[in-house]
């Protein structure tokens, strides 16, 4: 074997070193961008919704916040996304999803929003009608007896087309449940709303006990996931949505999560 002086042990040792400290670095590095892609392809199977507070269909109040987020993150789950939601006033709901910062859970359609949303198949259905104190028997079929009555309905909420009829008496609140109150204490001889929606609130509030749901209601509205079409993936996420709706409606857990919830 030769004979190494001093220096070249040192300056091999170093080279070494450096060797080393490179070989870890680009192992660092390599990691790093796995990180990177898992993090991004994670991100991207990702979806944010935005949602109002509206039980029994959803709310932070309820099991699993309400059969309708319990619908739609099952749903997007057999598709291969997660689904993260975030509960908001109506107003901003709207904001964030035309400018495609969210797909909005639970919306109707009309002409103005179809200008600017794609739709998922329905998801729910969402009856509209009236409620009365227990034993009245107005002819709620009857226009003239309409006519006659006080109606407590929320104000700017939509009214199906019966009640588009100048004649007809509103007294203006801002919520179901403020008209409900009033139609307990006999300040409006009828309240409009969700048919659901009260219920939920008459079987939860003691003040209400003595209102009851008119049969039959006015109008039935179905409700929709729905995506600007501004937003870049609405068609794929849509489409994702859609098949693992349809996998819950043949196995049967789509039907048992809205039994379970009574609607």
């Amino acid at each position: 074997m030769g004979h190494y002086s001093a220096f070249q042990i040192s300056h091999a040792a170093t080279q070494a070193a450096a060797l080393n400290a490179e070989r870890l670095s680009v192992r660092i590095l390599f990691l790093a961008a796995l990180l990177c892609l898992y993090g991004n392809a994670h991100a991207s199977n990702t979806i944010q919704i935005c949602i109002g507070d509206f039980p029994p269909y959803n709310s932070r109040s309820l099991p699993k916040n309400g059969p309708v987020i319990e619908i739609a993150t099952e749903a997007f789950r057999r598709s291969g996304y997660q689904m993260q939601f975030k509960f908001m006033p109506w107003a901003r709901i709207l904001k964030e999803g035309e400018h495609g910062q969210c797909g909005i859970l639970g919306i109707w359609r009309n002409t103005e929003r179809d200008l600017i949303f794609e739709y998922s198949q329905p998801i729910v259905k969402q009856e509209l009608g009236f409620f009365a104190r227990r034993g009245s028997q107005y002819q709620l079929g009857n226009k003239k007896v309409l006519e006659s009555l006080s109606i407590g309905a929320e104000r700017s909420s939509y009214l199906p087309p019966i009640l588009n009829n100048p004649l007809l008496h509103f007294d203006l609140a801002s919520s179901l449940h403020t008209n409900l109150l009033k139609l307990a204490k006999e300040r409006v001889d009828i309240a409009y709303g969700n048919k659901a929606a009260g219920l939920y609130m008459i079987n939860t509030d003691p003040n209400l006990q003595n209102i009851e749901w008119q049969s039959p209601g006015l109008e039935i509205k179905e409700t929709y996931l729905a995506f600007a079409k501004i937003h870049p993936e609405k068609k794929a996420l849509l489409k994702a949505f859609n098949r693992g709706l349809n996998s819950m409606k043949a196995d049967g857990s789509y039907k048992k999560i809205l039994n379970a919830a009574k609607l």
